[in-house]
Formats: C-alpha cells, structure tokens, sequence
C-alpha cells in the first residue's frame, strides 16, 4: 500500500463520517446508518483487497457521492433544503459531465479533428474519407485510436509515402519477428507484411497537447482502411 492510497482512503473515511454525522444530527438516524455502514464497507473492501483496478473505478464515484451527499445535508441541517437540492443537483450534474467526457469527446470528435490530428504527423488527405470508428480514453495508460476507410488515391499516396521512407525496412512474411521503434532512440519504423502496411515512432513527450508520444499507423492492403493509434506508453 502505498502512501498516496493511505492519504486517499483516510480522506474517504473521514469524508464518511461526515456522512454519518449530518443526517444522524438532522434526525435521519436511520439514513446515517444505511450510508455510513455501505461507505465503510465498499472502502474498506476495495483497500483490503488490495484491490487496484475497483479503486481506479469506485473510489472517485465513492468521493464524487460524498460531497454531493454532504453538500446536500449540510444546507439541510440549516434548514436549507431547497439551497442543499439545488447545490447537489449541480455537483451531480457537474460529476455526471466529467464521467461522461470521454464518451462526449468521442462523440464530438469529427473529420476536421482527423485531418488535424494526421497533418501533425505529415500525413495529408487530399479526398473525402468515412470515418469508421474512433475512442479516446484509459485509465493508467491514454490512447486515442481511429479508423479511416480511404480513397484510392490517398491510400496509394500514404502507402508510397511509407514504402519511400529512408525507415523502410522491407516486407515481413513472418509475423513473429516484425520490427519496431526503439524509444531510447525516439526511433521510426516503416515495414509491410501481405496484409498491411505500417509505421512506428516515438517523438518528445511535450510535443503533443494529450500527452502522447508513442505513434502507430497501420493501412489495410485489402479494405484501404487507416488506422491510427497514439498512446502515452
């Protein structure tokens, strides 16, 4: 157990008592017991399981209901009720918004934001191009993926872009030993198997504004499809 993971479970423990204490001194003892008592238990489980990847997911929704649920009873002990819903509708709305962003990001992202993100990495569509899927997201480590259905021509142009490189290293019949970029050396690799056609490379980790530094670009031979992942790892 770390020292991070000590400071946040006492935080969350002492944030429950809290919960406890404010409905019990408003008369909903039995409010206080129910919250208090799951609190405590859904806590002290993920913490003593040593349970790393439930922390990752519970503990900030544990946190976000703590101050939604403070925050109401706060006003509410003051007879404020109105103020106290208002103020939790807000919080709730506000902590529903940053759950939900990496799926609004998803949704919002566009073929601007492709054409964007390509030309970063010297690669320009000169057609229209479907824009198949795309994701963003993680939790220890990021990754922003899309897949492109691409015209002929821009396939053709990507693929002699890649096969042109001075990082060309040939085509890989076995798919057990194909290469790769070396980080240490912020290092590029083009190559191609029968199926597709691929580069790998690794720039400064300041360059780019979401943090990834680690690129892969993949074309299918067979579909002219594009697609592109970059990761923080």
């Amino acid at each position: 157990m770390n020292p991070f993971t000590v400071t946040i479970s006492l935080l969350l423990f002492g944030l429950t008592v809290f919960c406890f204490l404010l409905p019990f001194n408003a008369g909903k003892r039995q409010t206080a017991n129910v919250v208090g008592l799951i609190l405590t238990t859904v806590i002290s489980l993920t913490l003593v399981g040593n349970l790393d990847l439930l922390v990752i997911f519970i503990w900030p929704i544990v946190l976000m209901f703590q101050f939604v649920f403070i925050s109401y009873w706060s006003f509410n002990l003051f007879d404020r009720k109105k103020v106290g819903l208002f103020v939790a509708l807000v919080l709730t709305g506000t902590f529903g918004l940053l759950i939900l962003s990496p799926w609004i990001s998803d949704w919002l992202f566009n073929k601007n934001d492709v054409r964007k993100t390509l030309s970063i990495h010297s690669i320009d569509l000169k057609d229209d191009f479907i824009l198949l899927k795309n994701e963003a997201g993680g939790f220890r480590d990021y990754y922003e993926i899309f897949t492109l259905k691409l015209s002929n021509n821009d396939f053709d142009r990507i693929a002699v872009q890649i096969k042109n490189s001075a990082n060309y290293k040939g085509i890989f019949k076995d798919s057990s030993y194909l290469p790769f970029a070396e980080y240490s050396l912020l290092d590029t690799v083009d190559f191609e198997t029968d199926n597709i056609m691929a580069r790998e490379y690794w720039i400064d980790k300041t360059k780019m504004a979401n943090g990834t530094y680690h690129f892969r670009f993949q074309l299918n031979k067979q579909k002219k499809e594009l697609t592109y992942i970059g990761s923080d790892e």
